[in-house]
């Protein structure tokens, strides 16, 4: 029978009933695609705990939520853990063995970029060691860039998985497992993910450019700023008046305004905003949008911090806080829209109150 919320996965002729959210997909597919898009040609994997809950009949395993484990990729894009890797993995188990009200360890899940299919000898060495449990079930996702992602359980039988592909896979896509589901009241939240290996390039030099006026940026750039009022009276000063001093005050204080706004508009240093521009922009991969930018630029080179938030028709997402390292390392965010209007704003802090912000807009091509 469906499950709300849950897509329920089951082979014909086995015992065994999977239920995943649907909310996960939804969380996991963008992890999994922003490790995809973050090395090129192969992808970097991403991987982690399932959590939720079991029962005995059947088995039933359902799968509320998860745990996205990061490692230092010391071994190449693949989901292949080092001895710190695995000090890690084991103190995030832990934690979540003591999580208080949260879903317990159910499996394991990563996304799958390599050659061959099936899980490696890495990955039946982890679940041997820290998912020992008969009704531990594995995700594998395989990603794609121009289509849905294909995703597959495993489960194990007399004490041991099946080897090769899944014995049935499916689309990982909320749209496509729960098609007369009502649209989300809520724009999907976006959650990166972390310590993807960044593309191994060259550094290459940055020019110093002169500070160009608001006129000469080509890229759709909005910094706000304060707007020195206009200044001028029209009162004709009287001889040993107030109007004097009066209109004296009023025109200091207009170019101190002035003097202000200028500081606002213009970086305090060419280095501190670089090209001013992070050249966003959004393109469409089957029913999904991909929001990239320059992760090269000087800007993105100079951030401290940055802020994402996505207007979908009506819809605001929650601004989703972006790290310095993930400004550089990751340039590719994958939204599921839900109309055919979004709007993405991508806010830059540069230094002290320096801010640079660049929007996007996504509308469908007109046939």
């Amino acid at each position: 029978m469906p499950i709300p919320g849950f897509y329920v996965w089951e082979v014909p002729g086995k015992s065994i009933s999977i239920q995943i959210s649907l909310d996960v997909v939804d969380r996991l597919q963008q992890d999994v695609i922003r490790g995809f898009g973050a090395v090129p040609r192969r992808g970097a994997e991403v991987g982690g705990v399932l959590l939720g809950s079991t029962e005995a009949e059947g088995p039933v395993v359902r799968i509320e939520d998860y745990e996205l484990i990061p490692i230092e990729y010391k071994r190449g894009p693949s989901y292949l853990l080092s001895e710190e890797d695995l000090q890690a993995f084991e103190a995030s188990l832990e934690q979540l063995h003591t999580g208080g009200d949260r879903p317990r360890p159910i499996g394991y899940f990563r996304s799958h970029t390599r050659d061959g299919v099936g899980l490696g000898d890495e990955d039946q060495s982890l679940l041997s060691k820290y998912l020992p449990a008969p009704e531990t079930v594995v995700l594998l996702i395989r990603p794609f860039g121009t289509k849905p992602s294909i995703a597959g359980f495993y489960f194990k039988e007399n004490g041991e998985f099946q080897s090769g592909p899944p014995l049935q896979e499916f689309s990982f896509r909320r749209k496509d497992l729960a098609p007369d589901e009502a649209p989300p009241a809520q724009a999907p939240p976006f959650r990166p993910a972390r310590n993807v290996p960044p593309r191994r390039e060259t550094p290459r030099a940055q020019p110093e450019l002169p500070t160009p006026s608001l006129l000469e940026r080509s890229a759709p750039l909005d910094i706000e700023a304060n707007t020195a009022p206009k200044t001028g009276s029209k009162d004709t000063p009287k001889k040993g008046g107030v109007w004097i001093p009066l209109s004296f005050i009023f025109l200091l204080l207009g170019v101190l305004l002035g003097f202000q706004a200028a500081l606002t508009l213009r970086p305090r240093s060419q280095s501190s905003a670089g090209t001013y521009s992070v050249s966003l922009s959004v393109s469409q991969s089957g029913n999904d949008l991909q929001l990239k930018w320059d992760r090269q630029s000087a800007a993105i080179h100079a951030a401290q911090k940055g802020v994402l938030t996505i207007e979908d028709g009506t819809l605001t997402s929650k601004p989703t806080e972006l790290s310095a390292n993930e400004l550089q390392s990751g340039s590719v965010v994958v939204y599921p829209h839900s109309t055919n209007r979004v709007i993405f704003r991508l806010e830059l802090m540069i230094k002290d109150r320096d801010r640079l912000i660049e929007t996007v807009e996504w509308k469908p091509p007109t046939p």
